[in-house]
């Protein structure tokens, strides 16, 4: 009964998810596949068994997103879950290394985000998703769609993220 109630626990941050993510691809959709952030706590120095300047850090494995987004201003269709809204999704860029992109600040609301507005995205309805586009092109790299109203996955909060690249024109 105990592993149970564990895998449910588990699971319920699952729940806050979009139900799906896509991108435009010439004249198709492509889905981007949902991703889980991997974290490392870099621990600073002790002083009286005090921790100090820890440093945590979201990373997401490989140098590049599997979606590549058709142009410097993509097209998003984004599906929210049931108690989800479109204001909470925002776009972050990554910053890229070699074998691994990652978050530039750790905590979620420290970095800088564009959130899926009419000021900033072109939003159109179609039934039960959305069709944004970014009003201003995006400068090529990595970046990630992200729900800021989710729950954190796990100790070191972990998030699930939507990651695609925008290549250079």
């Amino acid at each position: 009964m105990k592993k149970l109630t564990y895998l449910l626990f588990l699971l319920l941050p699952l729940g806050s998810s979009a139900q799906k993510v896509e991108t435009a691809v010439g004249a198709n959709w492509a889905e981007i596949p949902a991703q889980q952030t991997q974290s490392e706590l870099k621990p600073g120095w002790k002083i009286v068994d005090y921790q100090m300047k820890s440093r945590l850090t979201h990373y997401l494995s490989g140098g590049r997103a599997t979606q590549l987004a058709d142009g410097s201003r993509p097209m998003l269709r984004i599906t929210p879950g049931p108690d989800e809204v479109l204001v909470d999704y925002a776009l972050i860029r990554l910053k890229a290394k070699k074998y691994y992109r990652k978050l530039p600040r750790p905590q979620l609301a420290e970095n800088i985000y564009i959130r899926m507005e009419p000021k900033a995205f072109t939003i159109k309805a179609e039934s039960d998703s959305f069709i944004c586009q970014p009003r201003e092109p995006l400068q090529p790299g990595e970046y990630i769609l992200v729900n800021l109203a989710q729950h954190p996955i796990g100790e070191l909060g972990d998030l699930l993220v939507y990651p695609f690249s925008v290549a250079k024109d």
